[in-house]
This record gives C-alpha cells, sequence and structure tokens, in this order.
C-alpha cells in the first residue's frame, strides 16, 4: 500500500501544479500552518484516504496533502514536504482508490497492477470549483478540520 500511496500523491501534486497553483514545491514559506482533522466516510472514519488541500485564487503558496490513518485522522504536509501550508482558502479534495467492488488493494500491490478504481464520486476528487464545493479555511495558530463525505 505505501508504494500506492507516493505514486498518487506524486499524481495529486502534479494535477495540483498543473490547475494553476504557483512557487516551487522546494520553497518553504515563512509561515506554515498546522492542519490536522479527521475524515469520515459514509459517517466512519475511514484510513487510506488522501485529502489534498488546492490554494484557492486568492490564497498563495502551493497547498498541501495528507492520508488518513485507521481512525480517520490526517495531517497536511507541505509540498516542500515540511507539516502544515500557507494561510487562506483551500478547495480540498479526497481520492480513495480500490478495487471495483470496493475493497482494498492488496498489500504490496501496486493501484494500475491490480486494476484499481476512484471509489469516490467526482464531487470529491475533482478541484474545478464548480464541480467541489469542500472549502476549507486556514489560518494561524493552527487549524482543525474534520469532514464528513459520502460514497454516493
Amino acid at each position: 500500500m505505501l508504494k500506492w500511496n507516493k505514486q498518487f500523491i506524486i499524481i495529486a501534486l502534479m494535477v495540483g501544479l498543473v490547475t494553476g497553483c504557483g512557487g516551487s514545491a522546494s520553497e518553504v514559506p515563512d509561515e506554515l500552518i498546522p492542519v490536522t482533522g479527521t475524515v469520515k466516510l459514509d459517517g466512519k472514519p475511514t484510513a487510506n484516504i488522501t485529502v489534498v488541500f488546492n490554494p484557492g485564487k486568492k490564497t498563495a503558496g502551493t497547498g498541501g496533502y495528507g492520508v488518513t490513518d485507521s481512525e480517520g485522522k490526517y495531517s497536511v504536509t507541505h509540498r516542500s514536504n515540511k507539516p502544515g501550508i500557507e494561510p487562506g482558502e483551500y478547495i480540498v479534495t479526497f481520492s480513495k482508490m480500490g478495487l471495483p467492488d470496493g475493497s482494498p488493494i492488496p498489500e504490496g500491490k501496486d493501484a494500475a497492477d491490480v486494476g484499481a478504481v476512484q471509489l469516490l464520486p467526482e464531487k470529491y476528487t475533482n478541484p474545478n470549483r464548480e464541480m467541489n464545493l469542500t472549502m476549507a479555511t486556514v489560518k494561524a495558530p493552527s487549524a482543525q478540520l474534520d469532514f464528513e463525505i459520502t460514497s454516493k
């Protein structure tokens, strides 16, 4: 599973950069705000959901991402691999890959090798503001952002 997470995060980062995020991933801003939270899928904390914070039009920086643990908890990492993200408004996207029957990707297998599919609806996975209505505000000193999403 670790192999898949790294590949998916790389793809998610590339999509974020193509959709208009400014700056270099190696640049570390002066102020990064710690962001943590929990994601519930269909009312239950869920593991292996990738949470991506895509900067809004008036937010400087490149955003960041986190992956939920077995209790649905995540912590956001800046694209420079430092904890936190810049203050501002974000469009939040979510992704959960699995087998077509909804079961998890087997340990040690690559998502592409097992025909994995996106298990979440496009309204959560698309960073286009018209498609995705999940917004979040990040401001100092820290942000606790919990999300409840559905599989339908």
